[in-house]
């Protein structure tokens, strides 16, 4: 397949999927991007569609301004939190998401179960580092709030300004209903995120010691039906993100000649997005290995 070929094969599946689909990706080893949003170059479409609203990709913000603030010597990786109830993201069918849900603030597809932390008892003591962990590696919520909580979303946005991504925002706490009703989002952009995953890879997000860390972290997370769908045999660092409508999945895929893949879907059918994103990774892949 041709680099016309490939770029043909993305503006047609995600200008063909009903909602907001886009895909980056980027050879590392030349620097060389391809780029589509809704079926057309993201270079033809106006700057704010290539803004998505995140899910669960808005985690590794949060791990990432966690590590820069360990770097100066701000916060210890072996810092003790204490698990609060107030800290618990709901489950499926308890009163408080029958209550939410009631109100058209949850849906069943919105997974506000994931993670482990919500079935553990209050007073449950974790390290500020193995509470990352469960964030990225299991995306637990009630971990992440926490974290959010910790950390703070003013921290997490200026991280992120120095990095240079004014579009991507930690805007709220998980499943917190009161900014989402107001249309408070947490959001990424595409190529901002591109952005990150080359500073991770080349070693200078926050520190070649930190970087590593995170993508060791991001190569043992356990969702792994997007990209990693048909590469299950090649180690790739990324996280996804799902929520009602929603399918993300971004990072990096360590083959013999690596690359970034970004793949973002709001309002779309989520099977098909998913499909689409596991067709696109192997195709992306076949043409910079194969």
């Amino acid at each position: 397949m041709s680099e016309e070929e490939l770029e043909e094969y993305l503006r047609d599946r995600t200008g063909s999927l009903a909602g907001h689909v886009g895909i980056y990706c980027q050879e590392l080893a030349t620097g060389k991007t391809m780029d589509v949003v809704d079926g057309k170059r993201l270079g033809d479409r106006p700057a704010e569609e290539d803004v998505f609203e995140s899910a669960s990709v808005i985690k590794i913000w949060i791990m990432a301004a966690a590590y820069d603030l360990m770097a100066k010597g701000k916060l210890s990786p072996d810092e003790i939190l204490t698990l609060k109830d107030i800290d618990k993201v709901p489950f499926v069918g308890d009163e408080d998401y029958a209550r939410d849900q009631a109100r058209g603030q949850l849906t069943e597809d919105m997974f506000p179960e994931s993670g482990v932390l919500n079935a553990m008892h209050p007073g449950l003591e974790l390290t500020v580092e193995d509470t990352i962990r469960l964030m990225i590696l299991i995306s637990d919520n009630t971990a992440t709030n926490m974290m959010i909580d910790l950390v703070g979303l003013d921290v997490v946005n200026n991280f992120l300004n120095k990095m240079g991504m004014s579009k991507s925002r930690l805007c709220r706490r998980l499943f917190d209903s009161d900014p989402s009703g107001m249309g408070q989002e947490n959001s990424i952009s595409l190529s901002e995120t591109g952005w990150f995953f080359r500073q991770l890879y080349d070693g200078t997000l926050v520190s070649a010691e930190a970087s590593e860390k995170m993508s060791s972290m991001m190569q043992n997370q356990q969702t792994t039906y997007k990209i990693p769908f048909f590469l299950r045999e090649i180690p790739i660092a990324h996280k996804t993100g799902e929520d009602c409508g929603i399918a993300n999945d971004v990072g990096i895929v360590f083959a013999k000649n690596p690359f970034i893949f970004c793949f973002a879907s709001n309002g779309v059918d989520v099977a098909a997005a998913d499909r689409l994103c596991q067709d696109a990774a192997l195709e992306v892949y076949n043409y910079y290995n194969v």
